[in-house]
């Protein structure tokens, strides 16, 4: 027989398989996955007590030894697909096609997300066939090479939980076993190609490549589905940002609104505070100008009245006169006595009408000698001055 024509019978033969394989449903199968593995421990301590009650009915007794040696066989490693690989590893070697990390779901996951076909590999360590398969098939390179370029690949030892699963799925009669998925809807396998038995490398490559060619529309129709997929998150991503970058500048226009409300109603009440403390400071001013005039009043009354009456020169000694300039040129004279202080002189200015001096601002100069008088303390003898002297008021 050449090799095509053993190639086209080997392909053949594999067709049946696939007419009894279950459908697996990728959630239901974590779930199972999950409680049979949650229950191993639980189950592996009621076989022992379930034994030995049924052993007075046979078929009963052999049924349940049976299930118990599947619970147990299932339940010697932990549902830890690492530890497949570790096995694997530490039997075979690090070369082999990549098997993706993780649970099932996310391998299948994986397959949908880079639209490729999902290759489930069951590993049976006890079986014959099982060493001369790892060795001389998947460490092919070029079945390594082209697994990692096309396809993503699952790989579970049949002494784990998932892998025991798979091949409850699967119908496995035999090893080593191989089988090609996609999907038909988002949850559900949709087998495409099944290996089972004995396999040389040019079989397992021819299978892998036919199952591309001859389904590449499955790839096709999903890399567009992906793709239409991509761009549609794309557009709801594009549409979201669009949409909160809106709602963004909105809030920032609002709250620019309301930072121009709050300046503006800050700036008004500040203006209102500056002409309210304005106004108090005018009402302040003009009080304390009047406090000042009525006190410059009554002390000019008091001054009015603690003037001496002015003396006379034929009846009284000591009497000079003297005439006073102020500064807009009126001319005023008067009489004092030489004995009496400065301070009278300088209270008889105060009191003058029309006066535009204020009290304590001036001083008085005579010219000849040049004579300034400012002290008020001394008599007007011992400033200096005499009979018909003429004194200006200079302002300070």
């Amino acid at each position: 027989m050449n090799i095509l024509s053993e190639k086209e019978n080997y392909l053949n033969s594999t067709k049946p398989y696939e007419e009894k394989i279950d459908n697996i449903i990728i959630d239901e199968f974590e779930e199972e996955n999950e409680k049979q593995t949650n229950n191993n421990t639980k189950n592996k301590e009621n076989s022992k007590k379930k034994v030995g009650n049924n052993r007075k009915n046979p078929r009963s007794f052999y049924q349940k030894l049976f299930e118990n040696f599947k619970l147990l066989l299932s339940s010697f490693k932990n549902n830890d697909e690492s530890s497949f690989l570790q096995e694997y590893e530490d039997s075979y070697g690090r070369t082999h096609p990549k098997f993706q990390s993780g649970t099932f779901k996310q391998a299948f996951n994986s397959a949908k997300e880079q639209s490729k076909f999902l290759i489930i590999y069951l590993h049976s360590p006890e079986h014959i066939s099982t060493s001369r398969f790892c060795e001389q098939v998947l460490c092919n390179e070029n079945i390594i090479t082209f697994l990692d370029n096309n396809y993503i690949c699952f790989g579970a030892s049949v002494r784990h939980s998932s892998g025991f699963l798979l091949t409850s799925k699967f119908h496995v009669t035999t090893y080593p076993f191989l089988a090609i998925v996609t999907t038909n809807s988002s949850t559900q396998l949709q087998i495409l190609k099944v290996f089972e038995g004995k396999l040389k490398p040019y079989q397992l490559l021819t299978g892998l490549i036919n199952t591309l060619e001859q389904h590449s529309a499955i790839i096709t129709a999903q890399r567009t589905e992906e793709e239409e997929k991509k761009s549609s998150r794309e557009i709801r991503e594009q549409q979201d940002r669009e949409y909160l970058e809106t709602v963004a500048k909105d809030e920032e226009r609002m709250r620019i609104e309301k930072e121009k409300e709050r300046i503006g109603k800050e700036r008004r009440e500040l203006e209102l505070e500056l002409e309210r403390l304005e106004k108090e400071r005018q009402l302040d001013i003009a009080k304390k100008k009047k406090e000042k005039k009525e006190l410059q009043k009554r002390q000019i009354e008091e001054k009015k009245r603690n003037l001496k009456p002015e003396p006379n020169p034929k009846t009284e000694e000591g009497v000079i006169r003297l005439r006073v300039i102020f500064p807009d040129g009126e001319k005023f004279s008067r009489s004092f006595k030489k004995q009496w202080e400065m301070a009278s002189l300088f209270d008889w200015v105060d009191i003058q009408e029309n006066n535009s001096i204020k009290p304590e601002k001036y001083y008085f100069v005579k010219n000849y000698p040049k004579t300034v008088f400012s002290e008020k303390n001394i008599t007007l003898e011992k400033a200096g001055i005499q009979n018909g002297d003429s004194l200006m008021v200079i302002k300070k």
